[in-house]
């Protein structure tokens, strides 16, 4: 399956509309390449403003169930 890609840039500029504000895209495994593109994931984790979201690297293993663990990944 295909997903979207983002940015850190792009992150950055959802993170300040309305439907994000209240709870922030988090980026883990954050990486020093400026040309890094993210993929959104849902974690098991929520509050009374939604779900959270995670955007780790497009080549993070998410199926390694250390990653799946750190990021409470479903």
């Amino acid at each position: 399956m295909d997903y979207k890609k983002y940015t850190q840039s792009d992150i950055d500029r959802l993170n300040n509309t309305p439907t994000w504000i209240g709870s922030p895209i988090k980026i883990g495994e954050k990486k020093e390449n400026n040309d890094q593109k993210y993929v959104l994931h849902a974690t098991g984790d929520a509050d009374m403003n939604g779900r959270k979201y995670i955007a780790l690297p497009s080549k993070c293993d998410v199926s390694d169930a250390n990653i799946r663990r750190k990021y409470n990944l479903f």
